[in-house]
C-alpha cells in the first residue's frame, strides 16, 4: 500500500475538488442517507410480509441507486465520475495494482485476526482435519485436503466476482460520495462519522433475537473497517481499491480464509465478539493498522518540509 493521505495528517484540508459546491451542501448529503436508509427498511418491512428476502442484496444496490439519484439531481460541477472517485487521476494500471494491494491487505488483517485469537485461546484451530472448511462446504471426511481446498476457494472466488458490483454500490455511495462531504467537519471525525454510518445502516439485517446480540461488535467493526475503507478512497481518490476489499471481505475472508484454520464447532457457535474481524482479535488488527498507517502519514508529512528546504 502506498503512503497514508493528506486525511490523515494532523491538520489536513479537504480534497474536494475546486467549484464542487455540493461536497459542502446539506441538502445533498440529506437525500442520499434518507434514500440509503429508507430502502432496506422497506426491503425488512417485504420480508416480514411476505417472506420474501433480498435484504442483503436489495440493501446494498439501495445504496447505489441513493448515489446515483443524488449524483443526478445535484450533479457536482466537477461531474460524478471524479466527485465521486469513480476515475482516478491515475492510469488504470495504477488503479489495479492499488486494487490488487487492498485484496491482499483484507487478507492479511484476516489472518491476523486469527492468529491473535488462536493465541488468546478464543479461536479453535483444526489444521488436521479442517472439520469447519468440511462442514460450511458439506464435504465429507474422505475428500482430500487440496482438492476441498481448491474448490472452496474457487467457490469463493466465484462469489467475489458476483458480489463485486455489489459492493461497488455501497463503496459509490459510503466513500465515493458520503466521505468526501463529510470532511469539513475534520478527516478523522468524517472517517469515524461514515464508518459509523456504515454500520447503523445495516440495522435491518440486526432486528430479531437471534441476531442482536452481534449488533454491538459489527458497528464497532464497521467504524474500524469503514476508516480503513476511507484511507483507500482518500489515498487512491478512487473507490475501486475499496470496492475490491469489500468483496474480498464478504467472501473469500467469510467464507474461505475464517473457515479453512476453523474447528467445526468454532464455527457453528462462533462468538459475535471474539470470531473474525468483526470481533476483538480483528479490532486489534485493523487498529494497529489504522496506528500505523497514522505514523506513516506524519512521518512523510514530516519528511517533506525537509526535502523542500533543502531543494
Amino acid at each position: 500500500m502506498t503512503s497514508p493521505p493528506r486525511a490523515v495528517q494532523a491538520h489536513p484540508q479537504p480534497t474536494i475538488e475546486p467549484g464542487d459546491h455540493s461536497a459542502t451542501s446539506r441538502r445533498p448529503l440529506l437525500v442520499f442517507l434518507a434514500v440509503a436508509f429508507a430502502l432496506p427498511w422497506l426491503l425488512w418491512l417485504l420480508r416480514l410480509v411476505s417472506g420474501l428476502d433480498i435484504l442483503a442484496a436489495g440493501g446494498m444496490a439501495a445504496v447505489g441507486i441513493a448515489t446515483f439519484v443524488t449524483v443526478r439531481w445535484f450533479r457536482p460541477r466537477t461531474g460524478p465520475a471524479i466527485g465521486t472517485g469513480l476515475r482516478a487521476p491515475f492510469r488504470w494500471r495504477t488503479t489495479v495494482k492499488q486494487s490488487a494491494l487492498a485484496f491482499a491487505g483484507m487478507l492479511g488483517l484476516a489472518i491476523a485476526a486469527i492468529a491473535i485469537g488462536a493465541v488468546a485461546g478464543v479461536y479453535s484451530l483444526d489444521l488436521d482435519q479442517f472439520s469447519g472448511l468440511r462442514m460450511v462446504h458439506a464435504a465429507g471426511p474422505a475428500d482430500p485436503v487440496p482438492v476441498l481446498l481448491l474448490s472452496s476457494l474457487a467457490q469463493s472466488i466465484l462469489l467475489f466476482v458476483v458480489i463485486l458490483p455489489l459492493a461497488f454500490c455501497e463503496e459509490w455511495g459510503w466513500r465515493g460520495f458520503l466521505l468526501p462531504r463529510l470532511r469539513p467537519i475534520g478527516a478523522w471525525p468524517a472517517l469515524v462519522l461514515s464508518g459509523l454510518i456504515w454500520g447503523v445502516w445495516h440495522l435491518p439485517g440486526y432486528v430479531g433475537p437471534d441476531r442482536r446480540p452481534g449488533l454491538v461488535p459489527f458497528l464497532v467493526f464497521c467504524v474500524l473497517l469503514g476508516i480503513l475503507f476511507g484511507w483507500l478512497r482518500l489515498t487512491t481518490r478512487s473507490v475501486w481499491p475499496s470496492t475490491v476489499a469489500h468483496a474480498a471481505n464478504n467472501t473469500v475472508v467469510i467464507g474461505f480464509v475464517n473457515v479453512v484454520p476453523s474447528d467445526a464447532d468454532q464455527v457453528a457457535a462462533a462468538d459475535p465478539w471474539s470470531f473474525g474481524l468483526s470481533g476483538w482479535p480483528g479490532w486489534i488488527a485493523m487498529a494497529t493498522a489504522i496506528v500505523l498507517f497514522a505514523a506513516a502519514g506524519r512521518a512523510l508529512a514530516a519528511r517533506k518540509p525537509s526535502a523542500h528546504r533543502a531543494a
